[in-house]
């Protein structure tokens, strides 16, 4: 194994990598959730576009109102014939509804006796009340979505809401996915005593998937030199990224590092003082990243949170930077002094962490329910009520 650097150098190294952004290509509104956005979205008019009624009630001048006035019509949201509200009197108003010129202020009907003349019980309101005003939410050629944004619910309404129909979105990260090992049958086989089935593959693909990205091969690979070498020539030309699990540490049928530098892949990261994923890799292959991750499934979880999911994230436009939090732990663990230590985590109440136990970076099983990562103090022993860092899963 080389010479191994420390975790922060690693994920300096990482977000320093030479990615270029996916094109950009159009999307229809109706199919964009989940994507990441390309452009920036401005307000085509104000927001409201009008002094909107805020509630079910009656809209009148503050100046010149009374606890009783006179009742002189009703306007519901739609509607847009002029309507003379004279001082002294009042209109009842819908929710929605663009309030008259003449008013000011709307009283909720709760607030009142509801007849006519109307009667508003205690206090009049301040003027100002329940009423949207026209731009206070945004002004036109205000921006409302940033490029470089994930697209949820709300963003399709927003950009709904100025009449966008279309949007122009990061095409996604195209991934060939390899997975190694003589000793791992696919999910649909019983396994002999000696294998394993192969769970990095489901998993690093949802992984992918959850992250904007889109794995096109997923390729098991035998430990064989010659096939691993050829296996790589025909994916490469397809895909943005490679990701590799397994075949990089340091035994005698690890055969992905000498196969991928026959190739021309320069190594960026060999190796990190962490645990797990010590033998994570990240390397260069033309105009590809190569995110070599542990065979070990929790050690391929951890690396593909931190390593691959901020190259992903860079390729769609995002802010690589990982999201880390301080927290407490909830209560003491082992720790180490030398080396970074990652543990699956449960949030267990504000900035609080639970930390589960586990049999290695074998038992995936421990990783069920776990809300993120926690990066342990550099120590021998961490106590409850330390202070240490989480990140969520992506």
């Amino acid at each position: 194994m080389p010479h191994l650097i420390d975790f922060d150098t690693a994920i300096e190294l990482m977000q320093a990598l030479p990615v270029a952004q996916t094109v950009p290509e159009s999307c229809l509104l109706s199919e964009a959730v989940g994507r990441v956005i390309a452009e920036t979205v401005l307000a085509d008019r104000d927001l409201p576009p009008f002094n909107r009624a805020a509630m079910d009630g009656y809209a009148f001048d503050r100046g010149s109102a009374t606890n009783s006035m006179p009742v002189v019509g009703a306007r519901r949201a739609g509607e847009v014939e002029p309507i003379d509200v004279p001082p002294g009197n009042c209109i009842g108003i819908s929710t929605g509804a663009a309030v008259p010129a003449s008013c000011d202020t709307v009283v909720q009907f709760e607030a009142t006796d509801r007849g006519d003349p109307v009667c508003i019980e205690g206090e009049l309101p301040a003027a100002g009340r329940h009423i949207h005003t026209q731009g206070s939410d945004a002004q036109s050629g205000d921006v409302l979505i940033n490029a470089g944004t994930r697209l949820g619910a709300a963003e399709i309404g927003i950009a709904a809401m100025v009449g966008r129909q279309k949007l122009a979105v990061r095409s996604v990260p195209r991934v060939a996915l390899l997975t190694s090992g003589d000793e791992v049958v696919a999910c649909g086989i019983d396994p002999a005593s000696h294998q394993i089935r192969n769970s990095n593959g489901p998993m690093v693909t949802a992984l992918v998937e959850r992250l904007g990205g889109h794995v096109e091969r997923h390729v098991h690979l035998q430990d064989d030199p010659d096939s691993t070498t050829g296996t790589i020539q025909r994916v490469v030309q397809s895909c943005d990224v490679i990701v590799t699990t397994g075949g990089i540490s340091a035994g005698r049928h690890d055969y992905l590092p000498a196969a991928l530098e026959s190739l021309g892949c320069s190594w960026v990261i060999s190796g990190v003082r962490m645990q797990p994923g010590k033998p994570i890799r990240i390397g260069v292959l033309g105009e590809r990243i190569v995110v070599c991750l542990p065979g070990n499934p929790v050690s391929a979880l951890v690396t593909a949170a931190l390593f691959l999911g901020p190259v992903l994230r860079a390729y769609l436009g995002c802010d690589p930077a990982l999201r880390w939090q301080p927290v407490t732990l909830a209560e003491g663990i082992k720790s180490n002094a030398a080396r970074t230590l990652l543990r699956p985590a449960t949030l267990a109440g504000p900035a609080r962490v639970s930390v589960p136990p586990w049999q290695g970076s074998g038992d995936l099983v421990h990783t069920a329910g776990t809300d993120g990562l926690v990066r342990l103090p550099l120590t021998d022993r961490a106590h409850a009520g330390d202070t240490a860092s989480f990140t969520p899963w992506p």
